[in-house]
């Protein structure tokens, strides 16, 4: 993290916003008001993830420096895919994340957290002056391709296994409840523990894969409980599942069966300080890599959207898909 306390010139920003994510449904018109006729900020709203090239290219031909992207995970992993995989800009945009969506786990680690209506004033305070408490922080963007129907994608947290589930317990039964930004996933989590510790199937079921990273070669068959793989550095509620001593900017971390321990060894791997029963032995493993090649048959998720891989066609690669700066405003040290 880099702090910038020094005044710069005035941004020119691009305004990317999906009026589908989960808070702009009911309040894409208050932000619209906010940000109309604003000198530097640039405001396209897109309707679907096709016109989202179309957007970049539009805010590249106004040299806008920074790109603000007004939506939840989903949103903003489509738009990282377009920004480095098609290279609209000459010179690729920082980047500002708004906590427009239901779970805001991107934004909550490298964005604005809070209220959306307040993270967008303060962007545009920020943008008429260029001054203001900002901090400015250098992330890898993961790359998934190979198996992953003939598609590249790009993203800040890789999940397979019982992250799947997980997924469809929220969607089924948390979101229904109203419990959505950091509180949803929480719950969700929980939920899956204790699964995992009670042997139930749905959340305890294995996923047979292969895993490689950089270059070792391993051959082995591995029953995954739960695999994750993020260049994020925090999660939801401050957890950091991660452990690894490798110096590399992607953290893999997984849970095989038969997981031990479950409670007690959890308990400490979710804050990536994992006691003497989180061990190899007993199924639980964290390294840090630059690539991961997976094997694998079924589904996983890439910032909440679901893919499926078939190792017919190869390996799965997760590697560094370029490096992006984030940049947050008001907000101090955590």
């Amino acid at each position: 993290m880099i702090p910038d306390p020094t005044p710069h010139a005035a941004p020119r920003i691009g305004l990317l916003s999906n009026p589908h994510s989960r808070r702009n449904r009911a309040r894409l018109a208050a932000i619209g008001r906010i940000v109309a006729n604003h000198p530097r900020i640039h405001h396209r709203v897109t309707e679907s993830a096709d016109e989202i090239g179309t957007a970049l290219q539009d805010f590249a031909d106004r040299s806008v420096d920074t790109l603000a992207i007004n939506g939840g995970d989903g949103t903003t992993a489509q738009v990282f895919t377009e920004l480095l995989q098609q290279r609209p800009f000459e010179r690729l945009p920082s980047v500002i994340l708004l906590p427009g969506g239901t779970t805001n786990m991107n934004a909550g680690d490298v964005g604005l957290r809070g209220s959306l209506r307040k993270a967008v004033r303060r962007m545009a305070d920020w943008a008429a002056s260029g001054e203001g408490a900002v901090e400015r922080l250098r992330r890898p963007i993961l790359r998934a391709s190979g198996a992953v129907e003939g598609k590249t994608v790009c993203g800040m947290f890789f999940g397979a296994g019982t992250i799947i589930r997980g997924i469809e317990y929220c969607h089924r039964r948390v979101h229904t409840l109203g419990l959505t930004d950091e509180l949803g996933p929480g719950v969700v989590t929980a939920r899956t523990i204790w699964g995992i510790a009670r042997r139930d199937p749905y959340f305890s079921a294995p996923t047979p894969m292969r895993i490689e990273i950089d270059d070792t070669e391993d051959t082995r068959e591995r029953e995954v409980v739960l695999l994750l793989i993020t260049s994020l550095e925090r999660l939801f509620l401050g957890l950091r599942p991660w452990w690894g001593r490798e110096q590399a900017p992607l953290h893999c971390s997984r849970v095989e069966k038969p997981a031990r321990h479950v409670f007690r060894a959890f308990a400490s791997v979710l804050r990536g300080r994992p006691n003497a029963l989180a061990s190899e032995d007993n199924g639980y493993v964290s390294h840090n890599g630059n690539e991961i090649r997976l094997w694998l048959d079924g589904a996983f998720t890439l910032d909440g959207e679901i893919y499926h891989a078939e190792s017919g066609h190869g390996p799965l690669t997760v590697d560094n898909g370029g490096f992006l700066e984030f940049i947050r405003i008001g907000r101090g040290r955590r």
